[in-house]
């Protein structure tokens, strides 16, 4: 049975003060939501390729009660529960602002399962942009006391560090965000990462270059005798009905006439 990993994008869109000083190179502030929204949304993608369910506390952009999301989370009997954020210090990027990830565990879970789990995700978050590492660290929050299941809550960097707060939304932070908690989650599950197929020059997202039939997939494409799904897939382990048979045989005979 797969494991189920209820997801949290923090704060709503419009909370009240989650959200960067403005920032004159973009012309507006950046909300945290943004950033937290973007990574649960591919942490999902990542998670569900892996073999897990996901659950989505909060899957709308109001700002949902922490106890409907808890309340939730408990009624489904998740398997863990990740809450992503990003975090703050003052509000103003003047001064010497501080920097870098957190991650945290309820009160006394430092060496528990949360605390394994946390431990898990933060060696993975530590490979990728280079960021300071502040540590996992133990708070009575919400979402970390009320559910019956190991749960964490990353703080990914600083709004109110400029350089920090640029990278919220930058997509290829995002997606390395996300896939570094899930690295850190099929550790921790004993689950193999599996990553995504990465699409070659084939034309088709599910055709990548070192697959032995590339050539000719690509080939066949070129010359109009075979097309791909509207998805931009290829399927090229799907068996071939009769009529598309008949039809590529066809384009054949047009082309060799």
């Amino acid at each position: 049975m797969a494991r189920l990993i209820a997801l949290d994008d923090g704060h709503g869109l419009e909370t009240p003060g989650k959200r960067t000083p403005y920032i004159p190179e973009i012309g507006r502030s950046i909300h945290e939501n943004e950033f937290n929204r973007a990574v649960v949304h591919y942490l999902k993608i990542e998670l569900e390729r892996c073999g897990f369910d996901t659950l989505l506390v909060a899957p709308t952009d109001a700002d949902t009660p922490l106890k409907q999301r808890t309340d939730l989370a408990n009624s489904r009997n998740a398997d863990a529960y990740v809450s992503v954020h990003y975090n703050a210090f003052d509000g103003t990027f003047s001064g010497d602002n501080p920097s870098g990830i957190e991650i945290y565990v309820y009160n006394g879970d430092l060496n528990r399962e949360s605390g394994k789990l946390a431990n898990a995700v933060a060696k993975y978050l530590r490979q990728g942009t280079t960021q300071a590492f502040r540590g996992i660290k133990e708070e009575n929050f919400h979402v970390l006391r009320e559910t019956n299941m190991i749960s964490i809550l990353t703080e990914n960097g600083f709004m109110d560090n400029k350089r920090e707060a640029l990278l919220m939304i930058d997509r290829d932070f995002q997606m390395e965000v996300a896939v570094e908690h899930a690295k850190g989650i099929c550790e921790y599950f004993n689950v193999a990462y599996v990553p995504p197929v990465v699409p070659g020059d084939t034309g088709f997202k599910d055709v990548p270059n070192d697959l032995y039939s590339a050539p000719a997939i690509k080939r066949a494409k070129e010359l109009g005798l075979m097309e791909g799904y509207p998805n931009g897939n290829f399927g090229p382990n799907d068996s071939l009905k009769r009529g598309d048979f008949a039809i590529v045989l066809m384009r054949l005979y047009d082309l060799l006439k």
